[in-house]
């Protein structure tokens, strides 16, 4: 999705000039390239202030010339676009046994993906050894001249209020600071909870993503509603921790110390565990029809659906699937959890769509890229310098 954002008040001819120089530069962005004439009829300005805009946004950076569009007849006019790389952001998504760095261009595009083993520990000696990691590689990747833009921090866990500090699902207790990866790392950063970057991912990809209800099937499972293209985060940013709804009373032991909890059965690591081997061996011999494997599956689909049956009676908004097992899935396993769904609930409406993500394992790094590059579409085009060197906590 390529945000749209309008600044709101304007107050003084400087504003206005702000906002006009904003709009020429969201127009090029949306059109991907354009001339100036058709800028000045779909912006309704005149050519001496478009070319001033124009003049402006070549000499910043932001934009270039791409060539030329046809002509009927006489001298053939500039086409431009925006520069995809004028500014790059990183997404760093941090889990249990590793790091996934991503870096996108303004477009949300990957221009670098590269993944790290590291067992999380709250000890200095893990963010010495991940915020250098990540350093390096983004130095390699872009020259150090002010392009990027910051990194979104994506973390399977639940930030404070404050989004100062916050802790990993699967540890209780490892409750650690921004600043311990702020103050080692060389550019701004943000921590945000995993699943709502992924899910702000997919909604960047599908603007037609209006009302649904997202749901992760990563190591600790995770959910995400999505309401008006928006993620509703709740008081405190509590909503939607559906993994820790009771499935099954007295049943498998959760992480959290509770038994029976959605994520004992649905996560990626509950399938892992019940079947007894890593997934792509689970899966590749679920492929081949062997038995013991398809009993796993149907029971894992079963479940599955008594949970989205279970959201479904309180809010009734389409399915999403994202994640490390939704990545395995066919559509004929998309098909028989929807028939699932429609047997076990008592609401016979027929109005059930299953739908699955795009990015897959890579939605929350990727969300977390994206988390700055929204910030800087969001910015006059004379305002993003600042922004790109100002540290948001």
């Amino acid at each position: 999705m390529y945000p749209s954002a309008i600044p709101g008040s304007i107050a003084s001819t400087a504003d206005l000039r702000k906002h006009n120089c904003f709009q020429v530069y969201h127009h090029i962005y949306h059109q991907k390239q354009i001339t100036q004439a058709a800028l000045m009829q779909d912006l309704k300005m005149s050519a001496p202030t478009i070319s001033q805009y124009l003049n402006e946004l070549l000499a910043a950076g932001f934009i270039e010339k791409s060539g030329f569009a046809s002509s009927s007849g006489g001298r053939k006019p500039s086409l431009f676009r925006i520069i995809p790389d004028a500014r790059i952001s990183a997404g760093l998504e941090i889990v249990s046994s590793r790091a996934l760095l991503i870096i996108t261009n303004l477009y949300g595009e990957v221009i670098f993906k590269k993944q790290l083993t590291a067992e999380f520990s709250n000890a200095p000696s893990y963010f010495d050894t991940v915020c250098q990691w990540a350093n390096q590689c983004i130095r390699q990747t872009v020259p150090d001249d002010g392009r990027m833009l910051g990194i979104g921090i994506a973390v399977q866990g639940l930030p404070t209020v404050d989004g100062l500090a916050g802790e990993m699902s699967h540890l209780p207790g490892t409750m650690f600071r921004l600043e311990q990866f702020s103050s080692r790392l060389h550019y701004p950063c943000s921590w945000i909870h995993d699943v709502e970057l992924a899910a702000k991912a997919e909604i960047w990809h599908n603007p037609q993503i209006e009302n649904a209800f997202f749901l992760s099937l990563n190591r600790e499972l995770g959910s995400a509603l999505i309401i008006n293209h928006s993620i509703h985060t709740g008081s405190g940013n509590f909503s939607s921790i559906i993994e820790h709804m009771c499935l099954y009373p007295g049943g498998r032991t959760c992480y959290c110390g509770k038994s029976g909890c959605v994520d004992a059965y649905c996560s990626s690591f509950a399938l892992s565990q019940i079947a007894g081997k890593p997934l792509d061996a689970f899966f590749s011999r679920l492929r081949l029809g062997n038995e013991p494997e398809k009993k796993i599956w149907d029971k894992y689909l079963h479940d599955l659906a008594m949970t989205i049956d279970n959201v479904r009676m309180i809010i009734r908004n389409n399915i999403l699937l994202g994640g490390e097992v939704e990545t395995y899935m066919t559509e004929e396993d998309i098909r028989r959890l929807a028939a699932y769904v429609e047997e076990m609930t008592i609401i016979k409406a027929n109005d059930l769509t299953i739908s699955r993500g795009f990015y897959g394992k890579n939605a929350a790094a990727i969300g977390g890229s994206l988390y700055y590059i929204e910030q800087f579409l969001a910015l006059l085009p004379s305002q993003a310098e600042a922004a790109g060197r100002t540290n948001h906590l």
